[in-house]
């Protein structure tokens, strides 16, 4: 009996484990034609919160980006750029949500609170800008949307 009782305080204390540790979800970072030699990752935390996970008030979980990079080329080789720029997108590309600027090296970026999203780093023209407007050079696909599948969109491949 306390064994059983063992196993299931182990399992109700998962989740609390997780997420003192960050509560990762990994979202691998895939190149496109304007970046080749780009690699990335980004880690989803949770963002902290009243009662410590963090949710809008329709109840979707807010997440905290750590994005890791290497291999950007500087952002004048791309064209009229002095930065680049994480963005949070919804699956249909119609929201776009700017998170923050990024570099090669760790970037702490802003909290994403879609359900499903897109990241997305792109070349700008500045740090803050309003709306996307440059390349993109990085892409991936939060945990939530794996099922989704958008790497034939021409906003990948270069078309855009």
């Amino acid at each position: 009996m306390l064994a059983r009782n063992a196993a299931w305080l182990a399992l109700l204390l998962i989740p609390a484990a997780a997420r003192a540790q960050g509560g990762p979800f990994d979202i691998a970072l895939f190149n496109t034609p304007q970046s080749p030699s780009a690699t990335g990752q980004a880690r989803l935390v949770f963002a902290p919160g009243v009662m410590d996970v963090a949710v809008t008030a329709d109840g979707r979980a807010r997440y905290d980006a750590r994005v890791t990079i290497a291999g950007l080329p500087a952002p004048r080789t791309l064209g009229p750029y002095t930065a680049y720029v994480a963005w949070a997108v919804t699956p249909d590309l119609t929201q776009w949500h700017r998170l923050g600027a990024v570099h090669n090296g760790v970037s702490m970026v802003g909290t994403a609170d879609f359900n499903k999203f897109l990241l997305v780093i792109t070349a700008e023209a500045s740090a803050a800008p309003e709306a996307h407007h440059g390349p993109v050079v990085l892409h991936g696909t939060s945990p939530s949307g794996w099922l989704q599948n958008f790497t034939t969109h021409p906003l990948f491949r270069g078309v855009y």
